[in-house]
């Protein structure tokens, strides 16, 4: 299929690229890990923050739509724990405004006093511009037990565990959902095209 869209090069649609194609397709349908999110229902997102990171997982009926994770900037390092957690929340609902803006959603977070963050009098700058951007969202904020937060825990931490063996040949992992941190994927689609 790839050498059909190669300049100077005449497109022949052939049995060997029909089956490419039919393959492609269904590793591209049939993903082992993620699901497909339905917008006519509610959202769960949880988040998490350390002194390293932000990390934050997008579920829907208890199935995962979506990971995120980001490092620390050097200025963000030097806020207050609340703010860290505030930051993973807003980072959620930035990277996945399009799921979750006029929907239901609900943010779990291991920092209780973020369910209160609505009714607080007294917000720095940082927090009062963070809530106008979150008072656009239908949320509801729940506390989740840090050691019960495993997965968002994991993409906000630095890396220290392996993979040590994979339980899908893509490299996926689920048995161990809290060892996100050095999933190994072999590009087992590009060789099969190649191959088809």
């Amino acid at each position: 299929m790839t050498s059909l869209l190669q300049k100077d090069h005449k497109f022949v649609w052939m049995e060997g690229c029909e089956l490419a194609f039919r393959t492609l397709r269904k590793l591209l349908t049939t993903a082992l890990v993620l699901a497909q999110p339905n917008i006519e229902k509610p959202f769960d997102v949880f988040c998490d923050a350390s002194k390293s990171g932000l990390g934050c997982v997008l579920m829907q009926e208890g199935r995962v739509i979506a990971y995120a994770s980001q490092q620390l900037r050097k200025h963000e390092v030097n806020y207050p724990t609340h703010d860290l957690e505030l930051a993973a929340v807003v980072h959620a609902l930035k990277i996945w405004r399009h799921y979750l803006l006029g929907n239901k959603c609900h943010i779990h977070t291991d920092h209780k006093s973020l369910k209160y963050i609505f009714t607080q009098s007294e917000l720095n700058m940082r927090q009062r511009r963070w809530l106008e951007l979150i008072k656009d969202y239908d949320l509801e904020v729940h506390y989740h037990p840090g050691k019960a937060n495993v997965v968002a825990d994991a993409l906000s931490r630095k890396p220290h565990c392996q993979v040590v063996q994979p339980l899908f040949e893509d490299g996926f992992n689920l048995m161990h959902p809290e060892v996100l941190c050095h999933i190994q994927l072999s590009c087992s689609l590009k060789s099969q095209v190649i191959e088809g």
